[in-house]
């Protein structure tokens, strides 16, 4: 098993603030040219779905920026349903590819005490560098459970693992390792039964309860409860 340093993680400095202070313009101007352009008839099917994408894109960026900017507050949202922040995640990274991730869920939801805007950067640090790892022949499996007092999220892909990537591909792991420690968690590397990588998020359990809605399916997914 392997360890990821986080040592150097240091709280956000005035001058991030201040840049996602600016950033947030220019992604609402995104929002507003991409709304107005899907009020135009006749707009192609596909053209539409892209621009679609392209908002909820544009939507999390915006949710995180205001994370950055809100950083210092109490984070009054509850538990986070892990199902669905991670399916979303894996929905836009996978957007126009041919490719599918598998991603299964127990019966009953699964809360984790993170924000869901930093469950989703986290997911999608790790997301990422696990189909890269993979490579468009390889697969990314994404299993979701509880364990005692922690809510566990591991990530499979049937790439070479540490030793093969291309140099830089693990510094999203890094950056994952510090937001799931910030929130008293860990990152675990080890090996995947699919031959590559294995990363394990240990994440606080939340005892937030709430009802379980219908999951959303993603048509570029193969995403299913087990249990």
């Amino acid at each position: 098993m392997c360890g990821v340093d986080t040592k150097g993680a240091a709280d956000a400095s005035p001058l991030l603030l201040e840049a996602c202070h600016d950033m947030r313009q220019p992604i609402a101007g995104v929002l507003a040219l991409a709304g107005a352009t899907l009020t135009e008839p006749g707009l192609p099917k596909a053209a539409r779905t892209r621009l679609e994408q392209i908002m909820e894109q544009a939507e999390w960026l915006a949710d995180m920026i205001q994370s950055w900017l809100q950083a210092d507050q109490p984070d009054e949202s509850g538990g986070t349903d892990l199902a669905r922040v991670v399916s979303e995640t894996v929905a836009a990274r996978c957007a126009g590819s041919r490719g599918g991730v598998n991603v299964v869920w127990p019966a009953e939801p699964v809360h984790a005490s993170v924000h869901p805007v930093v469950i989703r950067r986290i997911m999608a640090n790790v997301l990422d560098n696990a189909i890269r790892a993979a490579g468009p022949s390889g697969s990314v499996t994404i299993e979701i459970r509880s364990q005692d007092d922690w809510a566990l999220v591991m990530v499979d892909d049937s790439g070479p693992g540490f030793g093969g990537i291309q140099t830089g591909l693990g510094l999203g792991l890094r950056a994952a390792a510090r937001n799931v420690a910030s929130y008293g968690g860990r990152l675990e590397c080890g090996c995947a039964p699919l031959g590559g990588l294995r990363v394990s998020l240990w994440l606080p359990l939340s005892t937030h309860v709430s009802q379980r809605g219908p999951m959303r399916e993603h048509r570029l997914l193969n995403v299913a409860p087990h249990g």
